[in-house]
């Protein structure tokens, strides 16, 4: 249940795969009423971000992702489906610093107060605003996966710009 104002912090029971990879969920807060997308802000730098963060042991990878939505951006809804896995740039044994499981949340309510309402901004932006704000290139790719991209006749996902450099060291390894 997400309840309390006191967010987990610690790695000590987060999920490594391997002992090395550090296992991260994370949301595509939508709201398909104004089919837009909730962003945060990053807590030690500038720009913005979509919710994620360390899966514990004592939750499934789903669970993980609605509660760090819950505690980053104060939003509670309910999943849709997986959007995919990307993995992070490889560390010095060759193996991923991360694996980033996204899934498609549908928020059905902000809260007024949540856990780290104090260390980020929360807010609401278009599919190509929120493309355009994003800080980190492969959360765009996340986002280009969720069910507010915009498809032409073929199915194929209609990029509304072409000037952002899109970095491919994270790899988008499986649905």
């Amino acid at each position: 249940m997400l309840q309390g104002l006191k967010a987990r912090t610690g790695r000590e029971n987060q999920v490594y795969d391997k002992g090395y990879t550090r296992k991260v969920a994370g949301c595509v807060p939508i709201n398909k009423k104004t089919g837009k997308i909730l962003l945060i802000t990053r807590r030690k730098q500038e720009g913005w971000v979509l919710p994620k963060g360390g899966w514990e042991n004592d939750e499934s990878e789903e669970e993980a992702a609605l509660r760090e939505t819950y505690e980053e951006a104060g939003a509670i809804g309910r999943i849709v489906f997986s959007i995919g896995i990307w993995k992070h740039p490889v560390t010095n044994k060759g193996l991923p610093k991360a694996e980033f499981r996204f899934f498609e949340m549908e928020v059905e309510k902000l809260e007024e107060r949540w856990p780290e309402m104090n260390e980020r901004d929360r807010q609401w932006f278009s599919y190509d605003d929120a493309l355009k704000a994003l800080t980190k290139p492969f959360m765009r790719e996340v986002v280009e996966q969720c069910s507010l991209a915009p498809f032409d006749n073929n199915d194929n996902i209609i990029t509304s710009f072409d000037n952002i450099n899109i970095n491919h060291r994270t790899e988008k390894v499986y649905s």
